[in-house]
C-alpha cells in the first residue's frame, strides 16, 4: 500500500517518536524514514495503523473520534522501547501543549540525540 508521505515523519500516527529510534538515525538498510516518510512503503508495506487513520482523514490516531480503538489497548506494555512504553502518555501530553509545542519539544529530543551519538562515533 502506498501512504501518503506525512509532513512531519519524526512522530508517528500512532504516537511513536520515530525521530527517537535508532532505526531512523542509521545509515544502514534498515533505516527507517519515519512515520511516512519518503520511501516508507518499501521498509514497512502494511501498516495498520497508519492505514487506519489515512482512512479516516486524521494524521494522528488521537484525533480521531474512536481514540482509543482497540489498537492502542495494552500499547504501552507491549514493548520494552521507550517509545512504545510512552504513545498513550504523548498522546495525552500533544492535547495538553498543543502539536506545535510537542514537535519542537520532539526536535531538541533529536538534536540531543544526535549530538550523543555523534560523540560516541
Amino acid at each position: 500500500m502506498e501512504y501518503k508521505q506525512r509532513q512531519y515523519p519524526l512522530f508517528s500516527a500512532c504516537g511513536l517518536n520515530c525521530g527517537l529510534c535508532p532505526r531512523y538515525h542509521t545509515d544502514g538498510i534498515s533505516k527507517c524514514p519515519g512515520c511516512a516518510g519518503e520511501n516508507f512503503s518499501s521498509k514497512h508495506p502494511t501498516c495498520g495503523v497508519l492505514s487506519c487513520s489515512q482512512r479516516h482523514g486524521i494524521e494522528y490516531c488521537y484525533l480521531c473520534d474512536e481514540y482509543p480503538c482497540k489498537k492502542f489497548e495494552g500499547v504501552d506494555n507491549s514493548d520494552s522501547f521507550i517509545t512504545h512504553k510512552n504513545q498513550l502518555t504523548d498522546f495525552d501530553k500533544v492535547k495538553n501543549i498543543g502539536l506545535d509545542a510537542y514537535e519542537a519539544e520532539l526536535n531538541i529530543k533529536v538534536e540531543l540525540l544526535k549530538g550523543i551519538s555523534s560523540k560516541s562515533s
